[in-house]
């Protein structure tokens, strides 16, 4: 069965890979989109990486730089990055390809899903350690693998206010599921806030420190 590789490749002559290009009309690879002078491919096999080495080999005063990733791997899915000149292939390093999974009800709080994603994007960039191992790149990822008892780890993310209650829960090394929970109001209570203000109270006359 045929894969796909999803590539986003940009150059120091953005003109060499313009929707115009000899590279793109003769290239086995799908043209999807130009952006910011990065074009972006589906290719089957990543065969467009031979033809990036050609192109680099054609054009040895520039510089090429390559991210890729299996388009259709989405609980472990890493972006590869690759730099080519002169037809010489060098790895630039390696990063999760975060996948945030939503439902419908999300888009109508969408702000504060921005704001959470983006909180937990800073966790994850802490968490996720990228190593240098015998020259080459490797994640050290926390191991969720399923242990003899059946049970299987995964991370997971919270952040509340008074309104609502966001939870990520990763799995895998890039699978992100968000859900949210709207929460019921508060109600004030005299007696209820009485009784705490009693008991703080009392707390401190037993000696704690407060």
């Amino acid at each position: 069965m045929s894969q796909q590789s999803y590539t986003v490749l940009e150059c120091t002559n953005p003109e060499l890979i313009s929707s115009g290009s000899t590279f793109v009309k003769d290239s086995d690879s799908d043209l999807l989109w130009i952006k910011n002078n990065k074009s972006h491919f589906f290719a089957w096999e990543n065969n467009i990486e031979n033809e990036i080495i050609e192109l680099s080999l054609k054009f040895p005063e520039e510089t090429f730089t390559a991210k890729w990733h299996w388009d259709h791997e989405h609980y472990d899915r890493i972006i590869y990055t690759y730099e080519y000149k002169n037809g010489n292939c060098k790895v630039l390093g390696i990063e999760p390809a975060y996948l945030f999974f939503i439902t419908a009800d999300i888009y109508r709080h969408y702000e504060h899903y921005e704001v959470f994603r983006n909180h937990v994007l800073e966790y994850l960039h802490r968490l996720d350690i990228v190593k240098i191992v015998n020259g080459g790149f490797e994640l050290d990822k926390l191991n969720n693998e399923r242990d003899e008892y059946g049970y299987e780890s995964y991370i997971t993310i919270t952040s509340e206010n008074d309104q609502f209650k966001w939870i990520a829960e990763r799995i895998g090394i890039s699978y992100i599921r968000i859900s949210v929970e709207k929460k019921e109001p508060r109600i004030y209570n005299p007696v209820e806030k009485t009784d705490r203000i009693e008991v703080f109270d009392l707390a401190g006359e037993d000696g704690f420190p407060f």
